[in-house]
């Protein structure tokens, strides 16, 4: 098996088997990307708990043939601070869906990476939600696109994924 490392973002994971999950990454260099992370749901997980949701991660995983499996994963940033407030939590989630939304698997796409880290990090470092929340729109707007002086972020970036997002920002 082929060995690669990246830099990723947990956007999702769910269980896969007794002890395992399957962890959905937004990566730097490979885009929204699958691995399996065996083992990951012991109590002594080498893993810890690295592979929660926002955590910015240098990733280690192997080839599969049908799935690609973690190795290792260092923490770059936790952005706990995201999930201490209810405000910034329901934000991050806003980003997460509307980047999960957007991308296919496997897309590159490291402008909306580096929209993502650092919207984050301005969540995390408590600059205002509405401040973060616009800038995050007009900008994925803008990597997408499809920016329209006048026309209201969430109208186009709804039209862009084919689903209202307004009852996503709905406690931002």
């Amino acid at each position: 098996m082929a060995l690669y490392k990246t830099k990723g973002i947990v956007i999702g994971s769910r269980e896969f088997g007794e002890t395992a999950k399957m962890i959905t990454f937004f990566t730097s260099d490979y885009g929204k990307i699958k691995i399996i992370a065996k083992g990951a749901k012991r109590m002594n997980s080498k893993f810890g708990g690295r592979l929660e949701l926002f955590s910015f991660l240098d990733i280690l995983a192997a080839k599969g043939r049908n799935l690609d499996i973690l190795s290792q994963c260092e923490t770059i940033e936790t952005f706990q601070k995201i999930r201490d407030k209810a405000e910034s939590l329901c934000l991050g989630f806003y980003f997460i869906r509307v980047i999960d939304r957007a991308l296919v698997e496997s897309q590159k796409n490291f402008d909306l990476f580096k929209l993502l880290v650092y919207s984050l990090k301005k969540t995390k470092d408590g600059v205002g939600e509405e401040e973060v929340l616009k800038y995050f729109e007009v900008n994925f707007l803008r990597v997408e696109g499809i920016f329209k002086k006048g026309v209201p972020p969430d109208i186009l970036i709804g039209e862009h994924l084919g689903v209202d997002i307004r009852p996503w920002k709905q406690k931002i």
